[in-house]
C-alpha cells in the first residue's frame, strides 16, 4: 500500500529539538518553569522527559505530544486516557522544589511502579547546529532520526504502527545517543552507538519488564517491505458480537448494516491500553463528522475482564469523548480477537480496521502509523478516506 511506503518523520520544532537535549535552553522571563521528568528502569537507565508546570497541573512533552497529567488530592497526579497514576509529593519551596514518587501503571495485572524525579532545568546552554536527518534499517524497524546538535527526535516506523514520539541526545564524542518517552502507558528507553554507517550496541528497554539488543545500518531509501492491506475470509460470514456498556451481547451483521441507513461500518478492533489505537480513533472521530453515512464500533480486546473491563471502556470512550459505541470483544491476544473476527483473514495487530460495505468485499487494514510518522501518517489520513469515499459511492 503506497501509504506505508513513503516514510516523512513529522517537523519538530528547533525550539523543542534544543530543549530536549542536554544541552536545554533557558527559558526566559515570565515562561513556565522546565522541568525534567526522570524515570528509574534500573540501577544505570533512566528514561528523561521535558515536562513543563501548567498551573497545578503537569505537561510532559514527547517531540510535539503533549500529555496533561492532572493534579490529584495529596500531591499526586492522574495519567489520562490509560489510567494509572503519578503517586508522590513535592518536596522544597519555590523553584528548588523536587517531586518524588513513582509511576503506577493500573493497566497490568499486577502493581507495576516505575521511580520517578521531577527536578527543575537550570543553567543549561542551548547549543545549535545544522539539522541533519537519517534513516535506518534496524531490528525494531524503520528508524527515522533528526539530529540537530546534541538533540535527536526520532520515531520507528513497523508493520504494526509505530514507536510514536522520542526525543533524546547524542554524545558528540562517542556517538552513543540515547532516546526515549512516556505516554501515560509505554515507558520506553533506546540506546545505540552511531558508528559511520551502522548503529551498534543497541539496548531497547520498555519499562521495567522488557529488554532486548538491537541494531541497524544505515539506509539509502524510506520504502519500507511490508503492507497495510490484507485479504479477508470471504469463507466466513461478516460477524461481529461482543458486550456494550449494559452489559449485553450487541451483534452487528450486513443485515443489520442495510437496515440502520448507513452505507459503511468501520470495525476498530483496538484496545484501551494501546497508544496507536488512540491515535486511529481520535482520526475516525475527525471522520464521522465529515461522513454521515459511515458507522463506526470498536472491539475492545482488554487486559482485565468482567465489569472491570467495561468501566474500563468506559473511561477510554468518555476520555476520548468517542460518539461511537465500544464494545468488548475479549481478552488483549490476537488469537481471540482473530477467532472473534475471523471475516478478517487474521488479525495481526493492534489496531487493525475493517471497512465494511453494504454490499461488496470489506477492505482489510493491519496497524496504524500515527502522527509522528509525519508523511506516513498523512498518506493513512487519505488511504482512510479515499476508502471510506469509495465505499460510500459504490453502496448508494
Amino acid at each position: 500500500m503506497a501509504a506505508k511506503i513513503n516514510i516523512l518523520f513529522a517537523a519538530v520544532s528547533t525550539a523543542v529539538l534544543l530543549m530536549l537535549g542536554c544541552a536545554t535552553a533557558v527559558n526566559k522571563k515570565g515562561e513556565s518553569p522546565m522541568y525534567l521528568a526522570t524515570f528509574s528502569l534500573d540501577d544505570s537507565t533512566t528514561v528523561d522527559v521535558l515536562v513543563s508546570l501548567r498551573q497545578d497541573d503537569l505537561v510532559f512533552m514527547n517531540g510535539k505530544e503533549r500529555v496533561l497529567m492532572r493534579s490529584v488530592s495529596g500531591g499526586g497526579y492522574s495519567v489520562p486516557v490509560f489510567g494509572g497514576a503519578l503517586v508522590g509529593e513535592w518536596m522544597g519551596e519555590g523553584d528548588e522544589r523536587i517531586w518524588r514518587g513513582d509511576w503506577v501503571d493500573s493497566l497490568r495485572i499486577k502493581e507495576y511502579r516505575v521511580p520517578l524525579e521531577i527536578a527543575p532545568i537550570k543553567n543549561k546552554i542551548a547549543r545549535g547546529g545544522n539539522e541533519e536527518n537519517s534513516v535506518w534499517d534496524t531490528d525494531l524497524g524503520k528508524l527515522k532520526m533528526v539530529q540537530k546538535g546534541d538533540s535527536i527526535a526520532a520515531t520507528f516506523l513497523t508493520s504494526t504502527g509505530d514507536y510514536r514520539y522520542q526525543a533524546g541526545e547524542i554524545n558528540p564524542e562517542t556517538s552513543r545517543f540515547k532516546i526515549g518517552n512516556f505516554d501515560g502507558v509505554h515507558l520506553f528507553s533506546f540506546e545505540g552507538t552511531i558508528k559511520q554507517d551502522s548503529i551498534v550496541n543497541g539496548v531497547f528497554k520498555s519499562g521495567t519488564h522488557y529488554t532486548t539488543n538491537w541494531s541497524g545500518v544505515r539506509s539509502t531509501t524510506n520504502r519500507v517491505d511490508w503492507s497495510a492491506i490484507q485479504e479477508w475470509n470471504p469463507q466466513s460470514n461478516v460477524f461481529i458480537e461482543g458486550v456494550n456498556s449494559g452489559g449485553e451481547r450487541e451483534v452487528w451483521t450486513r443485515e443489520r448494516l442495510r437496515e440502520s441507513g448507513y452505507k459503511v461500518l468501520v470495525v476498530d478492533v483496538m484496545g484501551t491500553w494501546c497508544p496507536n489505537c488512540m491515535d486511529e480513533a481520535r482520526l475516525l472521530t475527525e471522520l464521522c463528522e465529515d461522513y454521515p453515512e459511515m458507522i463506526v464500533v470498536s472491539m475492545a480486546f482488554e487486559r482485565s475482564v468482567g465489569e472491570e473491563a467495561l468501566e474500563r471502556i468506559a473511561d477510554f470512550k468518555e476520555e476520548m469523548r468517542l460518539p461511537w459505541e465500544v464494545l468488548l470483544g475479549g481478552t488483549a491476544n490476537k488469537r481471540i480477537a482473530d477467532s472473534t473476527l475471523s471475516f478478517m483473514g487474521g488479525v495481526k495487530s493492534f489496531p487493525t480496521t475493517a471497512f465494511i460495505p453494504v454490499e461488496g468485499d470489506p477492505v482489510i487494514h493491519s496497524g496504524f502509523s500515527g502522527p509522528a510518522t509525519g508523511g506516513s501518517y498523512e498518506e493513512e489520513v487519505v488511504f482512510f478516506r479515499n476508502t471510506i469515499e469509495s465505499l460510500i459511492r459504490e453502496s448508494r
